[in-house]
This record gives C-alpha cells, sequence and structure tokens, in this order.
C-alpha cells in the first residue's frame, strides 16, 4: 500500500513538471511582466540623447560627378567638448555625406589640431595628412573650399588661414595658394534659386 501511494505521488509530481515545461517553450518569455494597475495614462520613459554635446552644423560636401560646386548638408555630430568651430571641421572630415551623390575628399588621417578665432579670420591648424601632396587640382580646390564655406558659415568668420603642425603653408599640392588668408569663392556655391543643384 505504501509503495503505491509513493508511486502515485511521483506520478502526480512528474505530471506537475512536464506539464509546466511547454507553456514556457510555446510563449518563449520567461519574467514578462504586464500592467495590471489599470491605469489610464501608464508611465513612460524618454529616450534622451547619450550625448547632450552632439550639435547640429552645416557643412559643405563635393559632388561626385566632378562638377566644382560644393552643396551643404546640414548633419549633427557629438563633438563633445570642442568649440563649434572645431566640431564643424571635424563633422565635416570624419562623416559621410548623407547623399550617395556626394563625397569626402579628405585624406585618411587628417586631423584638425585647433581652430582659433580673432575678429573675423578663423585660423586653422591640421596635421600633416591634411596636406599630403598628389591630390591633383580639383581635390586641392574643393577641399579647401570646403574648409572655408564650412567655418564662414558662422556669420562672425569672414576669412580662414591655413596652417600644418602650427607652421604656414604656400599650397598642398601647388594648385592654390594658402599664404594668405582666404574668403568663401561664391563660384563653388550653388547659384540662388538653381532647383537642379539642391541634394535630396
Amino acid at each position: 500500500m505504501l509503495k503505491k501511494i509513493s508511486m502515485l505521488l511521483m506520478l502526480v509530481l512528474l505530471l506537475a513538471v512536464t506539464g509546466c515545461e511547454p507553456t514556457e517553450k510555446l510563449t518563449g518569455k520567461q519574467g514578462e511582466v504586464k500592467d495590471v494597475t489599470g491605469q489610464k495614462n501608464p508611465i513612460t520613459t524618454e529616450i534622451k540623447d547619450p550625448n547632450p554635446l552632439t550639435k547640429e552644423f552645416v557643412v559643405y560636401r563635393v559632388q561626385k560627378n566632378g562638377e566644382e560646386i560644393l552643396i551643404p548638408e546640414k548633419i549633427r555630430y557629438a563633438a563633445g567638448k570642442k568649440s563649434r568651430e572645431e566640431g564643424a571641421l571635424e563633422a565635416l572630415i570624419n562623416t559621410d555625406p548623407v547623399s550617395k551623390q556626394l563625397t569626402n575628399l579628405f585624406p585618411p588621417g587628417t586631423q584638425v589640431i585647433s581652430v582659433k578665432v580673432s575678429n573675423d579670420l578663423a585660423t586653422v591648424d591640421f596635421n600633416q595628412n591634411f596636406a599630403s601632396r598628389g591630390q591633383g587640382s580639383f581635390n586641392e580646390r574643393m577641399m579647401v573650399n570646403a574648409v572655408v564655406c564650412t567655418l564662414t558659415e558662422f556669420p562672425e568668420i569672414k576669412k580662414v588661414k591655413f596652417l600644418v603642425e602650427g607652421k604656414e603653408i604656400d599650397t598642398i599640392s601647388g594648385h592654390m595658394d594658402l599664404l594668405d588668408p582666404l574668403t568663401r569663392n561664391p563660384d563653388v556655391l550653388p547659384k540662388p534659386g538653381n532647383k537642379d543643384k539642391k541634394e535630396k
């Protein structure tokens, strides 16, 4: 009799264990928590930008088709605690264009060492990678003008002076004179009202 009772208890225990297992397998969920309070307005969590120092910049991009017209793009970039001028240039150099019709010409490893603004002049100091030789006239012209146009988006900046590793340079590959500060060149910008220059 005792043996039968023991076997009966073991059978009940076995059924209880095996009966729970399929539920877990069918749902595929464990520890799911549901709101059973009946609140009409449940509490929601606001997800904030993990980097509160992300800023929006307008940068000037080069077209893949070889046309010597720069296209402005508005992008968001985590500039950290750097100045807005440094942040804008880093966004220009370190990010890929949003449009597939645009490209980034800056040589690999190009870095902004500093940007100093005095009155209406911004003096930009790049590392040696920026001045890599043999870039060709198109690359040199468009890269330099992209820097100038990006920085002169700030209303107080009218001119840009180029340095490499803290020293003045006369040119990169012999196609542009960089000894004197440069101003924004309207010839490399879309003409007002020219809709076919706008990028989607």
